[in-house]
Formats: structure tokens, sequence, C-alpha cells
């Protein structure tokens, strides 16, 4: 995981104009030639701003804790594994829950009273197991979030369908 990998180097790529989120697109190259030099170059598309680095391939380490980093990469690989799975399974949790509530604050009015507390109930359960670290347990609470709101989706669905229709006819269409 990121937090388990060293920096190997920095670099600043100034002179972007101030752009509001998302405005900025940056196109990142990462080359590496036969002699394991790695070349990182990041351009900023709409100004052409431009910045790069070459990282050596041992850069700041030697040879013995290279020897060691790799032989550690082998020893964890499958708790490296399940933490990615973890946190994957979180983040996943995290955007389907604000889905949801999206959802239920745009049309709540789609479902009875009986529907939206199962659907309430199925959301508050991916909270909690959400914030523990059996990624099985939130793998199969989201699958129940998407079972307990599938009527809703599709009712949802129905209803932009009818608005965006409203008013025309079907040679229109």
């Amino acid at each position: 995981l990121v937090q388990d990998c060293r920096s190997l180097a920095r670099f600043a790529l100034r002179g972007i104009p101030a752009l509001p989120a998302g405005g900025a697109h940056i196109r990142v190259t990462f080359q590496v030639d036969a002699d394991g030099l790695l070349s990182v170059t990041a351009m900023e598309k709409s100004t052409g701003v431009e910045s790069s680095i070459q990282v050596k391939p041992s850069y700041g380490l030697t040879d013995g804790e290279i020897a060691s980093m790799i032989q550690d990469s082998m020893s964890y690989a499958e708790q490296d594994v399940k933490a990615r799975m973890l946190a994957e399974q979180k983040v996943e949790a995290a955007r389907v829950l604000e889905s949801l509530t999206g959802a239920l604050n745009a049309d709540a009015a789609l479902l009875s009273a009986a529907e939206r507390q199962v659907i309430d109930e199925a959301a508050a359960h991916l909270s909690v197991v959400a914030m523990g670290n059996d990624a099985d347990a939130i793998e199969e609470a989201i699958k129940n979030v998407d079972k307990q709101t599938q009527d809703f989706a599709a009712r949802r669905m129905d209803k932009s369908v009818r608005v965006a229709l409203k008013g025309q006819s079907v040679d229109e269409v």
C-alpha cells in the first residue's frame, strides 16, 4: 500500500494557473531505460507547463536495503493483497452510502415507510461494518444494500424516463 512505499524523489509542477477542482489535467509519463533509470515527466495540458526528474535505480539505498525490501515484499505479499482488498471495499462502501444518501434526498417520496426502514437498516449496517477490518463482511453488506435498493433504483429510473419524455410524441423520441 502507499503507506508502505518509500519515496524515491519529489518534484514540483509550478506555474499552473488557479483552476477549479478537477480543472487541471496533468499527464504523467514514467519511463524506465535499460539501465533501470526512471524518468518521470509531468505536464499540465492546458498551459503546457512541464517538469521532470530522473531517479537512479538504487536512489539512496544500499544493496542490503534493496535485498531486504525485495524479501519483505515477497514475505508480505498475501498480507498486502488482503489490505488492498479491505481498502477497496471501504472505498466502495463509502461510495455506495454517499450515492444512496443522494438518491434518498432526491427521491425518498418513491418509497413507503416500510421500504425506507429496510433501506435505512441496510445502510446503517454497512456503515458499521465498513468501520471494521473484514473485507468479506463489507462486501456482503454492500451486496445487501444493492439488493434492498433495486426496486428503488428502478422507480428512480422510471421517474427519470417519464420526466425526460413528458410532452413528447413517439415520433419525437
